[in-house]
């Protein structure tokens, strides 16, 4: 029998709040939920920020630095404050906690996301619940996720989880902001193949945090694509995982209609730093989004960056908006030279055997709806 698998995000500001107040209290009531709903053979992983808040406040720092290295160092200091508050709490219920740092690089490259994978799992099948936190200490901002929630929703789709819960200290996400508006009401389903998506977009992060609404969508697409129910709900309400383990309503259902992706497009959708973009006319688009075709040199108008064949790239319409993302056939000075032609006249073109199809429809995920 298949266990029920759920990943949490814990957001900063409820490990940590706005005065650099290290939320020990949360975690303890995390910890009691997550170990009731083991009790009931779900499989838990959490994905925590607070690292860089628990190193504010070790150092003694009154805010986020500004500095890369400074940044490294504070979340280095916080990381060991973090996990052992994890393992207090849960060693009241006889549970072992493991620390996971996961860098872009381990997405990134096919083998060592596998083997990211393969190590989550085997955690959950000992039985131990694993606190994952992106690793700031050695990441760079060129090459970090840049909010857990992104991560959070990698790790959904990396151990198949059923359910995507991100915590925050909302009640869900409103009409509106309700910091500022206090008529702001809870929307309490959210879908993301048909809703206009806009007017949620205008809340921001908090001091602590590097996410917002628009991380948490992002999130929330990476979690379905992979097949899992998701849910932002308050995490200031102490039981609010075990009120979500009996489907009552609360929170934010985020919903929607693609088809869930198999286990390679799922890795090429957690990419997040294309290495170059490519400008496909409207024909290109339609074959793309709505015949499942591959692109093909004749719908490609321009190509932006250098890279190398098999790097991920993005595909934009004339309006720049991106349409999908893959893994491509050909580096970028071959692209350049191949653009607006016939599939059949590249050979000629480039003097040498090649694919047909500048990214093929196995290697690319759309990304626009």
């Amino acid at each position: 029998m298949i266990k029920e698998r759920w990943v949490i995000k814990a957001g900063s500001s409820l490990v940590a709040s706005e005065d650099n107040l290290f939320n020990q209290s949360f975690i303890a009531e995390l910890s009691n939920q997550v170990n009731l709903l083991i009790k009931e053979g779900i499989e838990v992983i959490i994905v925590s920020s607070g690292a860089v808040a628990k190193g504010l406040f070790e150092l003694n720092l009154s805010k986020r630095p500004t500095s890369l290295h400074l940044l490294q160092a504070t979340a280095a200091i916080g990381q060991v404050g973090l996990i052992n508050a994890y393992k207090q709490e849960f060693s009241k219920y006889s549970l072992q906690t493991a620390q996971v740092l996961i860098s872009h690089d381990d997405v990134a490259n096919r083998t060592r996301y596998l083997n990211a994978r393969r190590s989550l799992q085997t955690l959950l099948e000992l039985g131990v619940v694993p606190i994952v936190n992106e690793n700031d200490s050695v990441a760079t901002e060129e090459i970090s996720f840049g909010d857990n929630d992104t991560l959070a929703g990698m790790i959904t789709g990396l151990v198949d989880a059923s359910r995507f819960v991100m915590l925050t200290d909302q009640i869900g996400i409103c009409t509106s902001n309700p910091n500022i508006n206090q008529s702001a009401k809870l929307v309490s389903e959210i879908n993301l193949d048909k809703d206009d998506l806009s007017s949620y977009l205008k809340s921001s992060s908090g001091v602590l945090g590097r996410g917002g609404i628009q991380t948490k969508l992002k999130a929330a697409r990476l979690g379905l694509d992979a097949g899992s129910a998701v849910i932002v709900a308050d995490g200031r309400n102490p039981k609010v995982l075990l009120e979500i383990k009996k489907d009552q309503q609360i929170g934010t259902s985020i919903i929607g209609e693609r088809t869930v992706l198999k286990s390679r497009k799922q890795w090429i959708a957690n990419q997040p730093s294309p290495l170059g973009t490519l400008i496909i006319d409207t024909g290109a688009c339609e074959a793309l989004r709505l015949k499942g075709k591959s692109l093909l040199p004749v719908g490609t108008l321009k190509v932006e960056g250098k890279f190398k064949k098999g790097s991920l790239v993005s595909c934009k319409d004339e309006d720049l908006k991106e349409v999908a993302k893959g893994l491509i056939n050909f580096n970028s000075d071959e692209v350049i030279l191949i653009l607006g032609n016939k599939s059949s006249e590249i050979a000629s073109i480039l003097g040498y055997s090649s694919e047909e199809e500048i990214i093929h429809r196995d290697n690319l995920v759309l990304t626009k709806d």
